[in-house]
């Protein structure tokens, strides 16, 4: 699981690229490791899985109207920006392998 984490959190570092995607498997890595990711170097990822839960992820993007693609691609942008100090943050607890 810890090379699996450091593999994701890697991917984060380098791209915005399947940011969602990747952020919902740390989210998970988390709740299988602690039973519960809050309050855990994986709790940021918890926390924007919740807050972005509507928009839409990798497999269903071309079920999905171009209005609203453009709208949710503006949210998640949005998102990203906000989040970036504190998903980088965790990402290099997870790596340094510090309570992981």
């Amino acid at each position: 699981m810890p090379e699996e984490a450091i593999k994701f959190a890697k991917k984060l570092l380098e791209s915005d690229e399947d940011y969602l995607d990747n952020v919902i498997k740390l989210s998970h890595i988390g709740n299988e490791k602690y039973g519960q990711c809050w309050n855990t170097e994986f709790h940021i990822f918890g926390e924007i899985e919740s807050e972005t839960d509507h928009l839409p992820l990798i497999h269903v993007r071309s079920k999905c109207s171009e209005e609203f693609l453009i709208k949710a691609d503006k949210e998640l942008k949005e998102t990203i920006e906000y989040y970036r100090d504190s998903v980088t943050k965790a990402c290099n607890i997870i790596i340094s392998g510090k309570n992981v």
